[in-house]
């Protein structure tokens, strides 16, 4: 799949929020909404990051602005959504894509870290879900895109906060997606398998759970997701081309959740 075979998709006019936008799978969900067309607003809690991804599509020519946050702080998740919609006076599509990854072993886990990936991961995308909801619902539609993982899918050893949270997320989407579907705000997910960024690198480099070749074997399409095919899916689920589908999240793994026989 090619990102330009969702030209037609436009989104002018529309405003977005990433979280998690400030490099990464968060930085080209960014890039590909400006370039079709949205306002976009980088929700990062690394101001240093998020005011240079922001720069860099600005010098692009594309309309993007960096709002410092912090996804596990409701009230913080609440005031950028009432920001957004006082300034812009609609809030459209709403990213809930931050996270972090930490591999350890789970009877080491501290109280810390297993809220900290709580917090982010499952309680910071409830938080954008209801804050940009409450504004979706007023307004009349709207669509949220949770990321997911396959490691919400299926478990991975020295991941129990992560995998615990990315399952929730996906109970959470069809949770959502079905309570808001008459009302024309649409919830839904991607869960993809390792894609080639700099979280997957860093995680492979310094946590030594798996190498890039051991990735690659175990996808049954043997090689890694390509990104205009993860960006292409984004496009999909906030375009008309999915507006009769909600509470979903759509795999985009190369058939590795299904592929059970290894």
């Amino acid at each position: 799949m090619q990102q330009d075979e969702y030209a037609d998709v436009d989104l002018t006019g529309k405003v977005s929020v990433i979280t998690g936008a400030g490099r990464g799978i968060g930085l080209a969900f960014a890039r590909t909404l400006c370039e079709h067309g949205a306002q976009c607003i980088l929700a990062e809690l690394d101001a240093e990051m998020g005011e240079e991804a922001a720069k860099g599509l600005q010098a692009e020519g594309l309309n993007a602005r960096f709002w410092p946050l912090d996804v596990s702080d409701p009230a913080a998740v609440e005031a950028v959504a009432r920001q957004v919609w006082g300034e812009y006076g609609s809030l459209d599509i709403w990213v809930n894509n931050a996270g972090l990854a930490r591999h350890q072993p789970s009877e080491e886990v501290s109280l810390e870290n297993w809220q900290t990936g709580i917090g982010v991961m499952l309680s910071g995308t409830f938080f954008g879900c209801q804050s940009a909801g409450r504004i979706m619902l007023a307004q009349g539609g709207g669509s949220i895109v949770n990321v997911a993982s396959v490691n919400g899918l299926a478990a991975q050893p020295g991941r129990a906060a992560y995998n615990s949270a990315k399952a929730a997320v996906i109970h959470l989407t069809a949770t959502l997606g079905c309570e808001w579907a008459a009302r024309n705000v649409r919830v839904n997910g991607i869960a993809p398998n390792v894609f080639l960024t700099e979280l997957a690198m860093a995680s492979m480099t310094y946590s030594g759970a798996a190498s890039l070749e051991t990735y690659i074997r175990r996808c049954p399409a043997r090689r890694l997701g390509e990104m205009p095919e993860l960006l292409g899916t984004l496009l999909f689920l906030v375009s008309a081309h999915s507006g009769y589908i909600t509470g979903q999240t759509l795999r985009v793994d190369g058939g590795f959740v299904s592929d059970h026989y290894l």
